[in-house]
């Protein structure tokens, strides 16, 4: 399934490949490095743990999960109404195109720009980012952000450019089936480092790990600040291990190789290891990241296991 929240990297479209990999009859799944929810929230298990290190992401995940979409709805468009945003999901697209040629590729982005940046301004600027209508404006921001996606500058601001759409009938869609999903299941959203006790202590408990971190080869939002290095990812490798050792089950996502370059500390691994089951990823998301978006690269993507 698809959620609100579109960040980089998110898994909605390979579902079908993990899900023929995954153990069956999980107790305990830990999404870890979760992003946008997606993989918890398309797999069966009695309990899911979402956990991600970017506070934001968290706090805007439970935020949601909060609410039944009809008492969220109106908050949203209080907003929407407030900052003069376009409302396409009601009052359809034609409405805020008049005027500007059919030829023009830049959707609603013109109708938008000073509602948009004006709410940026006003959500940067409130000291409690963690407060009920701080994260009303963090959803819409999303919603009418570049991407979809969310992205913070080491000030904490919100800084992606505006996008090309809305709260078009996508975004709605979207949203109420996040709300419906998460309704269903008994979930917990937890910010935290792998590398952290707290964390470490939640995944020897749980019967499944999937982890998604970023790529040190992506060229993605979350690693444009250099976050993800070849030492992290050896930490992250040296948890894994740890994980085998205590007989739990784990799948890592990852690339090996791309135009050019390899992921060493992960080839090594794998080089020295004869337990680790290898599957090559088929589809070929599209990479996005704030200056370009990376349709061709040749890359490897592959889901690596410690269990046939």
């Amino acid at each position: 399934m698809k959620t609100p929240l579109n960040y980089t990297g998110n898994k909605s479209r390979l579902m079908d490949q993990f899900a023929s990999h995954f153990p069956k009859n999980v107790g305990v799944f830990v999404d870890l490095f979760c992003g946008g929810a997606t993989v918890g929230l398309s797999v069966n298990a009695k309990r899911i743990i979402f956990i991600d290190n970017n506070l934001n992401v968290i706090n805007l995940l439970k935020h949601l999960s909060k609410y039944n979409f009809d008492t969220l709805l109106p908050r949203l468009e209080k907003l929407i109404k407030k900052y003069g945003l376009s409302y396409s999901a009601k009052f359809g697209y034609k409405r805020y195109r008049n005027g500007i040629e059919k030829t023009d590729n830049n959707g609603l982005k013109v109708y938008n720009t000073s509602g948009y940046y004006k709410l940026r301004s006003d959500y940067n600027s409130m000291e409690n980012k963690s407060s009920k209508e701080a994260l009303d404006m963090l959803y819409v921001l999303v919603v009418y952000a570049f991407n979809n996606d969310m992205r913070f500058n080491r000030s904490g601001e919100f800084n992606l450019p505006i996008g090309k759409t809305d709260l078009n009938k996508n975004n709605i869609k979207k949203i109420k089936q996040y709300i419906d999903r998460v309704k269903k299941i008994d979930s917990v959203f937890i910010c935290g480092d792998f590398r952290e006790e707290k964390i470490q202590k939640i995944l020897m408990k749980a019967d499944f790990i999937y982890a998604d971190p970023p790529y040190l080869l992506g060229d993605a939002v979350y690693n444009e600040m250099g976050n993800w290095t070849e030492q992290t990812e050896q930490e992250l490798i040296n948890l894994l291990e740890v994980l085998n050792k205590n007989k739990k089950k784990f799948a890592l996502s990852n690339v090996l190789n791309k135009v050019g370059a390899s992921n060493k500390p992960l080839s090594d691994w794998i080089f020295r290891r004869t337990d680790l089951h290898i599957v090559d990823i088929n589809y070929h998301y599209r990479s996005a990241s704030y200056n370009k978006i990376n349709r061709h690269s040749k890359e490897r993507e592959v889901l690596i296991t410690n269990y046939i």
